[in-house]
C-alpha cells in the first residue's frame, strides 16, 4: 500500500519504529508485570524528545493504561460465581480488541501516520 504522503512530510524511520515499539507494548505484558504499561511510558519519558515519538507513545500510553482498566473489570466479574460466562466472553473480546487495535497502530504509524485508539480514556495530556 502506497503511502500518500509525500516522503519528505514523513517523520524519520527511526522516529516511527520508536513508535511502534509504543504500539506493540502489550507483547512485553506477557513477559514482564505491567509492561504494556511500563514499555510505552520508557519511551515517552526517556525517549527522543520529538513530537511523532512523544505523541504516539503518549497515546499508547493512555490505551494501555484503559485496556488496564477494562482488564480489573473483567477480572471483578471471574470473582463473582454469576459473572463468569460474561467474563469468559468479555475476555475474548478484549483480547481480540486490544490484539487488532495493537496491530492497526503499529502498521498506521510504520507508515508515518498517528493512530489514535477508539474507546480510551486519554487521561495522559
Amino acid at each position: 500500500m502506497e503511502s500518500l504522503v509525500a516522503p519528505s512530510e514523513l517523520p524519520p524511520k527511526e522516529d516511527r519504529n520508536i513508535a511502534v515499539v509504543s504500539h506493540l507494548a502489550p507483547l512485553a505484558g506477557y513477559f514482564i508485570v505491567i509492561g504494556q504499561i511500563l514499555v510505552p511510558l520508557g519511551v515517552y519519558v526517556f525517549g527522543p524528545d520529538r513530537p511523532f515519538v512523544k505523541e504516539q507513545s503518549k497515546e499508547a500510553l493512555n490505551a494501555q493504561i484503559s485496556f488496564t482498566v477494562y482488564a480489573a473489570i473483567v477480572v471483578f466479574f471471574y470473582i463473582t460465581i454469576i459473572g463468569i460466562p460474561l467474563a469468559i466472553l468479555l475476555t475474548i473480546l478484549l483480547g481480540g480488541f486490544v490484539l487488532w487495535t495493537m496491530i492497526a497502530a503499529a502498521i498506521q504509524v510504520s507508515g508515518g501516520k498517528p493512530y489514535r485508539y477508539p474507546l480510551i480514556f486519554r487521561l495522559i495530556r
